[in-house]
């Protein structure tokens, strides 16, 4: 099914980070998700991934765009003592950015009454998930709100375990893909819950319930 039910809470973790749409938020506040690209994609839309290089004879500071940093310490050209974990990096990012590429081109094609990736906002169905994810991301402190929500809008449940995490033959990734939008999932730890439409929050959950 991919309208949520109004009646059922579901919990979203708010961090309070500068790169976050969403200040601190109150019992009663309402968040319209969809309208324009969300944090993890804006992302990939602004960031550029370079490295910084200091020149050897002048000791002026550059930074490279990542995949040119990785070919001339190939040549010989820049010398890095943490190349591979630089490389590490860059590889990551640009299979994170394909695979939300592809995997959108595959809902807009086959499944376009489902929410979008780009788009959307991440919930989560139980407490145990939340305590699962606080520990997953690292989050600590006062940074992060947790909220118990109800949403108007459309869901989908997925499983992690189809994202493209690594070199593949197309073939493979698009099948991945379509097990993803069809919601597939063989394992209960690797759902993930994406909604696109108008959050109501209920509650600020309190920490004593996650801790």
């Amino acid at each position: 099914m991919s309208v949520i039910d109004s009646e059922v809470d579901y919990f979203h973790i708010n961090r309070k980070t500068e790169w976050s749409p969403h200040d601190v938020l109150m019992a009663g506040s309402k968040i319209d998700i969809g309208g324009a690209s969300n944090p993890y994609f804006s992302f990939f839309e602004k960031f550029k991934k370079t490295v910084p290089v200091t020149n050897s004879e002048n000791g002026s500071l550059s930074q490279v765009p990542g995949v040119k940093f990785v070919g001339a310490v190939a040549r010989g050209e820049v010398q890095s003592d943490n190349v591979a974990g630089i490389a590490s990096e860059i590889l990551n990012h640009f299979v994170a950015y394909l695979r939300e590429l592809i995997w959108e081109d595959v809902r807009a094609k086959e499944f376009p009454h489902l929410p979008s990736r780009q788009r959307c906002i991440w919930l989560i169905p139980d407490m145990e998930g939340v305590k699962f994810w606080i520990n997953r991301i690292g989050l600590n402190g006062s940074d992060f709100q947790v909220l118990r929500v109800r949403g108007q809008g459309r869901i989908h449940t997925a499983s992690e375990l189809y994202l493209l995490g690594d070199s593949e033959p197309m073939e493979e990734s698009l099948a991945k893909a379509r097990k993803y939008w069809l919601g597939v999932v063989e394992d209960h730890a690797t759902k993930e819950v994406i909604f696109e439409g108008r959050l109501n929050v209920q509650e600020i959950v309190s920490p004593e319930q996650y801790a």
